[in-house]
């Protein structure tokens, strides 16, 4: 996941919380890939915004996962806004709303 969130980093705190917590915890780890919305909505206190999806996959020496960010309809030479490039990098918009379909791969 990206780096980039509202709060100045609060999704990248979470993620790591998350992971670190499944190394540590493996029945946390198992309901994590089991049901990641719930287990992420338990972590947080709080319940995600309808719509948010939330997955969680385990990478192997094999399988390797690479999360690409939502790629934006701009014209060539368009600058975008500090609110668009929020959304590319994923998070949070000012007020709980997701700024594309927000993944948690860990």
């Amino acid at each position: 996941m990206s780096e980039a969130a509202a709060g100045g980093g609060a999704r990248a705190e979470l993620e790591r919380r998350l992971i670190q917590r499944s190394l540590q915890d493996e029945d946390f780890r198992e309901q994590l890939l089991a049901d990641p919305r719930a287990a992420v909505e338990q972590e947080l206190g709080t319940r995600l915004p309808e719509g948010v999806q939330v997955r969680a996959v385990e990478e192997t020496a094999q399988i390797i996962y690479l999360v690409l960010p939502d790629k934006p309809a701009v014209g060539q030479g368009d600058e975008l806004s500090d609110q668009e490039l929020e959304a590319i990098a994923g998070g949070w918009l000012e007020g709980g709303q997701p700024t594309a379909a927000v993944m948690y791969d860990c």
